[in-house]
């Protein structure tokens, strides 16, 4: 059954997914955006895979290149051409993991919601092109091919006495987190250490977190290359790690793999099916929109806060006003529109702050939801969840 038969006053959940469509595929051509981040270029080759024949690829995918390059259905690999004038595509802030600044096309795909908890409401990109395309096949992990032949600079970091499991629990390349906690991260590893030999990946310095684990991988190491460590995911019992460019990659090689999320926002348009995964935000504006709606009226009357990106590339926060700053607001987002998504957006991460804060403040709560969260991570790796299974924070308060 789907959200929009139910009444307006019974609803508890949004009616649909706005799905942004950044994507291009013309036959056997392929046009995605410029300077996609790994997760993204992972989704571009699982788009590829679903259409399941060879395309041409317009893209220069930076450090991901050897991963690109290797993928057997990727027939040339091109720099970017000039693209369509049909697909205006426009940097606006968004509430995602790894920054706040993304891609988004003009070109959306509506997604009509069944009725389901409130954590199985998600489409990344993979599943939102095949979707828009009409794709048989619905995969919606992302892709990357693995070279057999490759020889395995990582080996020396695999155990010979316990099952590996690789873990990535600081993402650098996050510009601030809704939540955070070296105590909940502690606890886990040392868990899963009773078990696993564990290989913390991705980050320069793990801190405090370094005599917790078996071995560090720093990311400026020079084996540290996206295609050595798919092939270490590729080859360990599993992964946990933060939502971020590695977590994709772990889920496009590795069928056993567990993501904690701190955004709502972000996990609604790119968490995977087949994962697990930890949900620590459930704002009460993500499950009722109309507490966090916007009206035309309250656009074009007030002052907004909106997040913007300085000449370092660092994000800011600033109040405009279509009545006063209307020339610069038409200059950063091309439209009224598009300023009106922005402001949504910066409501999004004002309601993920506060929905994380109001539990993280409650001593009672936050034991109970510590106790469940960590039950939840250790139950997926053990094997004792399904697929898309996990946990959820509640409503609090």
């Amino acid at each position: 059954m789907l959200i929009e038969k139910i009444p307006h006053h019974l609803r508890n959940t949004i009616v649909s997914l706005e799905l942004p469509l950044y994507i291009e595929l013309e036959g056997d051509v392929c046009r995605p955006p410029d300077e996609l981040a790994l997760g993204d270029t992972l989704m571009v080759l699982g788009l590829i895979r679903n259409q399941g024949r060879p395309v041409t690829l317009y893209f220069n995918p930076g450090p991901a290149r050897e991963l690109v390059e290797g993928h057997p259905l990727v027939k040339e690999l091109l720099l970017p051409e000039k693209r369509p004038a049909g697909w205006e595509l426009t940097s606006i802030p968004v509430g995602r993991s790894g920054r706040r600044q993304t891609w988004v096309s003009q070109k959306t795909h509506s997604h009509k919601v069944r009725v389901l908890p409130v954590d199985q409401i998600k489409a990344n990109p993979v599943y939102a092109h095949s979707l828009y395309y009409r794709f048989k096949n619905l995969d919606d992990r992302p892709s990357v091919f693995v070279d057999p032949g490759r020889s395995p600079a990582l080996k020396g970091l695999l155990s010979k006495n316990r099952p590996t499991m690789v873990v990535f629990p600081l993402n650098p390349g996050r510009v601030d987190y809704f939540w955070q906690d070296e105590a909940w991260w502690i606890s886990l590893l040392r868990e899963l250490g009773k078990e696993y030999h564990l290989v913390a990946v991705g980050a320069g310095d793990y801190g405090s977190l370094t005599a917790e684990v078996d071995e560090v991988l720093a990311m400026d190491h020079p084996d540290s290359t996206l295609a050595d460590l798919a092939w270490l995911m590729q080859q360990a019992h599993g992964f946990v790690g933060r939502d971020g460019g590695l977590a994709h990659l772990a889920l496009a090689v590795n069928p056993r793999v567990t993501v904690v999320w701190d955004s709502m926002a972000s996990f609604r348009f790119w968490a995977s099916h087949q994962a697990c995964h930890i949900m620590m935000s459930n704002p009460y504006a993500m499950r009722y929109p109309q507490a966090c709606r916007l009206y035309p009226e309250d656009l074009a009357e007030n002052t907004h806060m909106v997040s913007l990106s300085d000449s370092e590339g660092h994000m800011i926060e600033q109040e405009l006003s279509l009545q006063k700053d209307e020339n610069r607001i038409l200059e950063l987002f091309g439209s009224v529109s598009g300023f009106a998504r922005a402001v949504q957006a910066q409501r999004e991460i004002m309601a993920e702050r506060q929905a994380v804060n109001g539990w993280m403040q409650d001593p009672a709560q936050k034991r109970e939801f510590y106790a469940q969260s960590l039950g939840t991570a250790l139950a997926s790796q053990k094997g004792k969840l399904q697929p898309g299974q996990g946990w959820t924070a509640l409503v609090f308060p």
